[in-house]
């Protein structure tokens, strides 16, 4: 069946995820069109909203003042704060800690002679190594972020975080698993600056990832959505992307039906995995590079609450949990709370529970929710006593590729990546190290580079309309 051809546009934008909705929302002042595979927008950036709470199920913290990503917080008028709290509360053995200086974390935990000594030993090394990454990624003076990018994932590329850490104790490398998890991959697959990288991120709270929508990250890709309008399509499914001299055609499916368009640029913001299988002609060094990204499993579990009083967690954000069938708790309801400003702790809240990496995750993927959220009320009921009457409900979200993570030798990748093409431009987190503000930070390139290209085209098309081009 010939393919019903779509009226040609100047941007064509793949992939409604935080990066392509960047791209677009730049480009809204130019005839752009988004074609988006899944039925909703957001990609990996997932919540629901409950009255004044709401469920978290995929990306939750967010770069602060001077990011990008707070130049889209700005231009769409969400709101967004310092997440409330401790990002490095523990639940070990029975015991939870939710305040006080992580050095001082050996000495207040249930562990033996061995364990305490391991726990310090690798404590001060890891501290030494988050230093010299803090002095290794800082911006410098005249860069741009893709040279950030690569100089970040140039750090300690050369070894697993599993190598860098060594022989420790079980409960002590359970502690740090827990930590590292969060990038979807298991110590032994992630690269050891990666890892580190996660330290720097807890223990310096306000660098980095720190910041919470208020109302839930849906609220900041419904925004962007929202501005764009009618030109956004959902349900359609890209099956090619054929560059050519004067014009790149994308064929897709949406309802049943087979479509083509043509487009001056084309923005391909889709995993790697995704990219590589669509995009035609690709130079064979990027192809293969996006072929070697790797991705790691999440189940997450969102529990809503509805606690009359204060409860003995409230003074942290994020809990790891090792040992457990989880990696990780973030009190999302510390963002909603702290964001009413009100002087008494309102009733209610929520809670996410994630398992991370291939140790937890894969078989949590084998089992049904039920069987799921029965394990996590389990294990959560061993680290916040009460919190099984104060469920209120509680919803699963699989990510069988959840997001990707940098294994060693990932470095060497980057120069390929950032290949520039004449018509297709490439925008993702997996591009970079600081997933939700490197999706942007790239989509916000990618939208440069068509802009440029656009501009170049009518030069073009002016010269020729006045004679001075064959």
């Amino acid at each position: 069946m010939t393919p019903t051809r779509l009226r040609r546009h100047e941007v064509l934008v793949i992939g409604a995820g935080i990066a392509g909705l960047t791209a677009a929302w730049d480009l809204r002042d130019r005839d752009v069109l988004v074609l988006e595979s899944s039925e909703r927008v957001g990609g990996r950036i997932l919540s629901e909203s409950r009255g004044t709470d709401w469920l978290n199920f995929g990306a939750h913290v967010f770069s602060g003042p001077g990011s990008e990503t707070d130049r889209l917080v700005q231009e769409t008028g969400v709101r967004s704060i310092v997440v409330p709290g401790t990002l490095t509360g523990l639940a070990v053995r029975g015991r939870l800690l939710t305040s006080g200086r992580v050095e001082t974390l050996p000495f207040r935990l249930p562990l033996t002679l061995r364990e305490r000594a391991g726990l310090i030993t690798s404590g001060i090394r890891l501290r030494r190594f988050v230093a010299a990454y803090d002095r290794a990624v800082k911006p410098r003076s005249g860069e741009d972020a893709s040279a950030q990018r690569a100089r970040t994932l140039a750090f300690m590329n050369d070894r697993t975080f599993a190598d860098f850490l060594g022989q420790v104790p079980p409960i002590v490398d359970d502690m740090f698993h827990a930590t590292v998890a969060r990038s979807s991959a298991e110590p032994a697959q992630l690269a050891a600056g990666h890892g580190i990288g996660y330290f720097h991120l807890v223990w310096r709270k306000g660098e980095g990832l720190s910041r919470g929508i208020v109302g839930g990250s849906s609220r900041l890709t419904e925004a962007l959505a929202a501005g764009l309008s009618e030109r956004v399509v959902t349900g359609a499914h890209v099956t090619s992307v054929a560059p050519s001299p004067d014009a790149v055609t994308t064929t897709f499916e949406v309802g049943g039906q087979t479509q083509q368009v043509d487009a001056e640029h084309v923005i391909v913001a889709t995993p790697a995995y995704v990219t590589h299988k669509i995009v035609r002609d690709l130079p064979e060094s990027l192809d293969a590079a996006l072929r070697a990204i790797p991705y790691g499993p999440y189940v997450v579990v969102s529990f809503l609450t509805n606690e009359a009083g204060t409860r003995p967690w409230d003074g942290a954000y994020a809990i790891g949990t090792p040992g457990n069938a989880f990696n990780m708790i973030f009190n999302i309801g510390n963002v909603a709370r702290a964001a009413e400003t009100q002087g008494v702790r309102r009733p209610g809240g929520s809670l996410m529970v994630y398992s991370g990496g291939a140790s937890l995750a894969l078989p949590m993927l084998e089992l049904e929710d039920g069987a799921i959220i029965s394990r996590y009320i389990d294990g959560l009921e061993r680290i916040l006593p009460t919190v099984r009457t104060d469920i209120q409900e509680a919803v699963v979200q699989r990510w069988e590729k959840a997001i990707p993570y940098p294994a060693p030798g990932r470095a060497s990748l980057q120069p390929a990546l950032e290949t520039r093409l004449p018509r297709v431009h490439l925008a993702g987190d997996y591009l970079g190290t600081w997933y939700t503000e490197t999706a942007i930070q790239t989509g916000a390139s990618a939208a440069v580079l068509a802009r440029a290209g656009l501009a170049g085209h009518e030069h073009v098309g002016t010269a020729r309309r006045q004679g001075s081009l064959p």
